[in-house]
């Protein structure tokens, strides 16, 4: 589908996200970022500066009020994602949020419903889902027969992030997350039918090693592992008939084959420019806009409270 449309977005906060989107978002001459508004009114100024956007607002309403948006990029702290998402759904325009779309399941819950009931189209920025070696490496193993197995390693590294966040945020941090790597589960596995789940509270009051065991519903056999304070990293094992794909850490890829040769998987253009995924993601955003429909690998707020829903049976069993 061919979109000609120029659309006009507003932009809520003037972080780290904010200015990789814009980074994208300057090189597509449909798309075009017309306001701002954030907390920290200087960063705000010195993005607007930087990428020629016009209307600098104090608040969201003001931001509202002053332009017209065709789609707004909800790019705030985790800290704040809950309550600003809260406040953009009664304006009924389109938006992308960046994850976690909230620190529980049921700041999730009360989100997807609001925007079920009002009918807005949304999506949720789990940037990974488009990174184009994943696609290239789901083709490998269906090429070769089936999807037979997953590992996914996601170990946080928390002594480096704990000093940096209020204790709100790190007793959710399995949400804020590790939302990045347990999504990954269904969208290589799909939805779950069985799991098995055990973790341990070394120093976290709420669990900092989690291992869990899952069947998904096509047959797929997955794990799950995630030991905070150990050296590790984010890892992928994909095991298909014949072949396995490997991807570690997660922007690197390669194939092995039943002779164990290793032939590396290479990555798109947009994904060696821009970060990883990024651009793929804006482009499905556009789509979302002219379409009012979301599709694979595309996930809105009441797809992803079924990941959210999954973090839960994975951190809450004993």
């Amino acid at each position: 589908m061919s979109i000609k449309k120029k659309f006009n977005l507003g932009i809520i906060g003037a972080g780290y996200m904010a200015a990789k989107y814009l980074e994208i978002i300057k090189h597509d001459p449909q798309m075009h970022v017309s306001c701002i508004t954030s907390r920290t009114i200087k960063r705000a100024e010195s993005l607007a500066k930087k990428y020629k956007i016009s209307s600098i607002n104090k608040n969201l309403e003001d931001l509202i009020k002053n332009n017209k948006c065709d789609g707004l990029l909800i790019l705030v702290s985790v800290d704040e994602i809950f309550n600003v998402t809260k406040k953009v759904i009664k304006y009924r325009i389109p938006f992308l949020l960046e994850k976690p779309p909230g620190l529980s399941v049921a700041e999730t819950k009360i989100l997807s419903n609001l925007t079920t009931k009002k009918k807005i189209p949304n999506m949720v920025g789990l940037n990974r889902r488009y990174y184009s070696i994943f696609k290239k490496g789901i083709d490998i193993i269906k090429k070769n027969g089936k999807l037979l197995g997953i590992s996914i390693e996601g170990h946080e590294r928390f002594w480096n992030v704990e000093s940096n966040y209020n204790k709100k945020i790190k007793n959710a941090w399995i949400y804020a997350n590790s939302i990045h790597t347990i999504d990954l589960l269904r969208f290589f596995g799909g939805e779950v039918k069985k799991i098995f789940s055990t973790k341990k509270r070394n120093i976290q009051k709420n669990g900092d090693q989690f291992i869990s065991i899952i069947e998904f519903k096509n047959g797929v056999l997955g794990s799950y592992i995630s030991h905070w304070y150990s050296p590790g990293g984010w890892s992928i094992r994909l095991f298909g008939e014949g072949v396995s794909v490997i991807f570690e850490p997660l922007e690197q890829g390669y194939i092995i084959n039943k002779n164990f040769k290793k032939k590396k998987i290479l990555p798109s253009k947009y994904d060696k420019r821009f970060k990883v995924g990024l651009y793929d993601q804006i482009q499905s955003f556009k789509k979302l806009i002219s379409t009012k429909k979301i599709n694979w690998p595309t996930q809105d707020l009441a797809e992803v409270l079924k990941t959210m829903n999954l973090i839960k049976k994975i951190s809450s069993n004993d």
